[in-house]
């Protein structure tokens, strides 16, 4: 609402005019998020951080300029007058960028030429990350789960849902997929051999993080998980998470697209591909996020999110030799 004290605070910090307009974003699970007009009839973005500390902020902060100087389409933080992009009000951490306008686009709404250019953005993101080579601190990759790890979290969650004394219709899901799986592990083969070359990625390129105008990308938004990893890796999630439908299927098509446009700006050998996707298809079937928010955290607000990751585990399962050329197409 235009009189919310808070926002008006944040806006005095950063110098800038009152705020005349403001509505809360429904998207963002960590962190409460607005879009604030000023009286000078501008708009920006206000974040609040609360879990991510300042100083790191501030070193994405930093790097966001240097991005925006290799022509990477970012939206780059205002500072306050002593050039800080983090203003602290109780204790609480704000940051503030001027607002992209645009949409997020769900993969189905891409056509191929937009499918082009969403592999090319990232080529580009992967391209600048590699120059710039960022001063900032990031976990160390982990080694993919063993067989003997992911058997011992299908059974825990299998033990957690026989504990309880009524199961409800997630939960029955829920044990019919861990069954599923558990039968799959006994025939699967980890990936093996020698890790692939780690870069710089941005961690979280989906379609909420990308804003479109005019058919491109405007901005790429959030990169709070910047992290070093495969970027080949990050090409194939990008996939994974823009094209997979409602029933767990795969646009193959808008995948090869996508492919072919990153590896025109950034090339990635066939092989060093394929051995992504396996390893890919590995974390996949071996991660259990959203039952470990609601077995072992107690929170069921990602319940949805095992069912629809399930649904294109079976698909990809059964394509496998289809979703890997798709996720090896070369360039034309």
């Amino acid at each position: 609402m235009p009189g919310d004290p808070l926002l008006a605070e944040v806006c005095r910090a950063f110098g800038l005019p009152a705020p005349r307009s403001s509505t809360r974003l429904a998207l963002g699970m960590m962190n409460r998020n607005w879009r604030v007009g000023t009286a000078d009839g501008r708009e920006y973005a206000v974040k609040e951080l609360r879990d991510a500390p300042p100083g790191p902020v501030r070193k994405q902060h930093a790097l966001l300029r240097r991005l925006a100087e290799h022509d990477i389409p970012v939206a780059v933080p205002v500072a306050d007058a002593a050039g800080d992009t983090v203003a602290q009000l109780a204790g609480v951490g704000y940051t503030v960028t001027p607002w992209v306008d645009g949409e997020h686009l769900p993969g189905a709404r891409l056509d191929v030429a937009a499918c082009d250019r969403l592999g090319r953005t990232l080529g580009r993101v992967h391209a600048a990350l590699a120059a710039l080579c960022p001063d900032i601190a990031v976990p160390a990759p982990t080694d993919p789960p063993s067989h003997a790890a992911a058997a011992g979290r299908i059974e825990h969650y299998l033990a957690a849902i026989a504990a309880r004394p009524v199961p409800d219709a997630v939960d029955q899901v829920a044990a019919e997929h861990l069954r599923w799986r558990r039968a799959l592990l006994a025939t699967s083969v980890r990936p093996a051999g020698t890790q692939p070359e780690q870069g710089w990625t941005h961690g979280d390129f989906h379609q909420f993080n990308l804003v479109w105008r005019a058919g491109a990308v405007v901005a790429v938004l959030d990169w709070d998980r910047l992290r070093r990893q495969p970027p080949g890796a990050e090409l194939i999630r990008a996939c994974l998470l823009h094209f997979s439908g409602e029933d767990g299927a795969l646009d193959l098509a808008r995948i090869a697209a996508v492919v072919r446009g990153y590896r025109a700006v950034r090339p990635v050998d066939d092989e060093v591909l394929a051995d992504l996707v396996r390893r890919a298809w590995w974390h996949w079937f071996t991660d259990f996020w959203p039952l470990d928010w609601r077995y072992d955290r107690g929170d069921t607000s990602c319940d949805h999110q095992f069912a629809a990751n399930e649904r294109t585990l079976r698909w990809w399962t059964a394509h496998r030799r289809q979703v890997c050329a798709a996720l090896s197409a070369r360039p034309e």
